[in-house]
């Protein structure tokens, strides 16, 4: 037995450690290190490289090519970017619009899809002019495929500013305009020359039709045409990397074609930018190219804490997802202990469980020093800590009974909301500024953390009821097994109670500081109040013996759709002063949630309690 439990566990651990191999053509080593400001907050560019790819290609990695690898691939490397198959394409109305043939694995490079586009660029023009609400679905699916490879392409050419590519052959005008012949010069050095070239081209334009070009005018013309070429990427704005000198965290960054708008450098922008030069030039002679003391000096000039390496740690660690994989060993082993009716695989299960809160946990933490506030402010951050707080609960409840009650709980909730987190998490970067209606980390810290706790012990009820419910239909007959279920969903129930009810009265004071009310019936705060009304209603029930045992945990198991509606209702609704989230076409999943545990709740709890009216009918019979 034990040898199985070691090559189980030797080949999980084969796995997670091959997990994050990769092969790439470049090597970004250092510079994911570097810190940008992406959506009004500072991250290191490993961070803005992996929302980006995922964007793209839905995953943040390429044929185990790191984010930060594809990202420095496509900014000096674009000719092979180009060609690689990458975005992630499901809508087929989407490339059907575009005239390319159906890929099996719904797999596009940007070659491929640009074609599709420059043959059909009026109608795309025409079709992003139209009313919105007047396309169709499949428009709008073009609309959004063009606007991405649009933006992949901006995304390309966001350092071509910085490439030493500009270059006069011709002695006579390189010295004219303060050049040496034949050396490449970067866009930020020619600005330096721009009076000396507009004299000469001057000296062009007063020249009459017909008069003999020299080869120092046709060095000229070839040099404007060079820099045509150059400005045509002045519309490259996304990577936002040279910071202002003051005001670093609020402020405005520039990206490196930004800046280059005609302006005089000051002495600042110009050293930055020059940092920037030389990190471009070290990695366009050597891919692999060792940059550590260049990203460090650009690093150094920033006059606010950015915990960039905490960042990093927590990006490489994947916390949640090695979490939701230990959860997963756990049920496994759950599983196996059932099957083998043994205590040591349980064991290991409970092991697993533990890891997986710690990794948990740990993620949490890690974003809470990363962010510098408390760690729930969007609905990403609820699931996470929801799923943190309920396996914690239920880990707490399997070491202080050791029946497996705990371990069912915890290890299927930990695997189903940590799921539900990577779906929200598919939209890109999850550590993302305070909106203004979450601005005061007091109220984070008491409000928000309390109701959280609370949706999280009442969810931790509910699926308690859940198991008393499946038990009484697999063991009928165990009684003992039950009412030891069903004093800890009850249990539960208190404890739930009282943070929801709670947090909530929290959460009035904080609309009365914040908005001049307590209560305005507002979505968010009666879906809170619907969680604290119906455990009520249960507690009470139940102290008035109006309640029996099986009622209770029917009327229990039907609480996760009371915290369901509440959690994400407002979000859906996009209404009341609270409607700080988002509409991500989630509805029709809430409702079949319900639907089915209404199902089950009721169905289960019809079926025990007729079963039991003819098993006392034919034991009287019987007698």
């Amino acid at each position: 037995m034990k040898r199985l439990v070691g090559i189980i566990f030797l080949f999980l651990s084969f796995g997670f450690l091959h997990a994050g191999s990769y092969e790439s053509p470049v090597r970004a080593g250092a510079l994911e290190a570097l810190v940008v400001q992406d959506d009004g907050r500072l991250k290191p560019l490993d961070t803005f490289a992996r929302a980006q790819l995922l964007l793209y290609h839905n995953k943040r990695t390429i044929e185990k090519q790191k984010a930060i690898d594809w990202l420095l691939e496509l900014l000096i490397a674009p000719e092979i970017a180009y060609e690689r198959k990458l975005f992630k394409v499901i809508e087929k109305e989407a490339i059907l619009g575009l005239g390319i043939g159906l890929d099996p694995q719904h797999l596009y490079s940007f070659r491929d899809l640009s074609r599709g586009i420059n043959d059909r660029m009026e109608s795309l023009r025409q079709l992003s002019e139209k009313e919105p609400e007047s396309r169709t679905r499949a428009e709008i699916q073009l609309l959004t495929l063009y606007r991405k490879v649009m933006q992949y392409l901006a995304l390309s050419r966001s350092l071509t500013a910085l490439q030493p590519d500009i270059v006069v052959n011709n002695v006579e005008l390189a010295e004219a305009i303060g050049f040496e012949p034949e050396k490449g010069y970067t866009y930020r050095q020619f600005l330096k020359s721009r009076e000396a070239l507009a004299r000469e081209l001057g000296v062009l334009e007063g020249r009459k039709a017909g008069d003999n070009i020299s080869e120092k005018e046709s060095a000229l013309v070839d040099l404007v045409q060079q820099l045509q070429v150059k400005m045509a990427d002045q519309s490259a704005d996304i990577m936002r990397v040279v910071k202002p000198k003051e005001n670093q965290k609020e402020g405005d960054w520039f990206s490196v074609w930004g800046i280059m708008d005609g302006r005089n450098f000051s002495e600042w922008e110009d050293a930055r930018i020059q940092e920037l030069e030389g990190i471009v030039e070290k990695f366009l002679k050597d891919p692999f190219a060792d940059v550590s003391s260049e990203v460090a000096a650009v690093n150094e000039s920033l006059n606010i804490p950015v915990h960039y390496k905490a960042e990093l740690i927590s990006n490489k660690a994947n916390f949640f997802w090695f979490s939701s994989a230990f959860y997963t060993i756990a049920m496994l082993m759950l599983l196996l202990s059932y099957m083998l009716n043994s205590k040591l695989i349980a064991r290991i299960s409970l092991g697993s469980l533990t890891v997986g809160i710690v990794l948990h946990i740990t993620g949490i933490l890690f974003r809470v020093y990363i962010m510098a506030r408390p760690p729930v402010s969007t609905l990403y951050e609820s699931i996470i800590f929801v799923s943190a707080i309920l396996v914690l609960f239920a880990t707490i409840i399997e070491y202080l009974r050791r029946d497996t009650l705990g371990l069912i709980v915890g290890s299927v909730a930990g695997i189903v909301l940590n799921f539900i987190a990577s779906r929200y998490a598919l939209d890109g970067d999850t550590q993302v500024m305070l909106v203004a209606v979450l601005d005061s980390r007091f109220w984070l810290l008491t409000h928000v953390q309390t109701i959280t706790t609370g949706y999280a012990i009442s969810l931790l009820a509910g699926l308690v009821a859940h198991a008393y419910l499946i038990m009484r239909l697999r063991f009928p007959s165990d009684r003992k097994m039950h009412q030891g279920i069903f004093k800890v969903s009850y249990g539960v129930c208190l404890v739930a109670v009282f943070f929801t009810t709670f947090g909530t009265i929290l959460g009035g004071i904080w609309g009365d500081q914040s908005w001049g009310r307590f209560w305005g019936w507002d979505p968010k705060e009666n879906g809170a109040l619907l969680i604290v009304l119906w455990l009520l209603v249960l507690v009470h029930g139940r102290l008035a013996g109006r309640l029996k045992e099986l009622s209770f945990s029917v009327a229990m198991a039907l609480t996760p759709i009371t915290v369901a509606v509440a959690w994400f209702g407002v979000n859906l609704l996009q209404v009341g002063l609270h409607s700080y989230g988002f509409d991500d076409g989630t509805a029709k999943k809430l409702l079949w949630f319900c639907v089915g545990e209404v199902v089950f709740a009721v169905g289960a709890g019809l079926f025990i309690h007729f079963r039991g009216r003819n098993t006392k009918t034919a034991t009287k019979v019987t007698a």
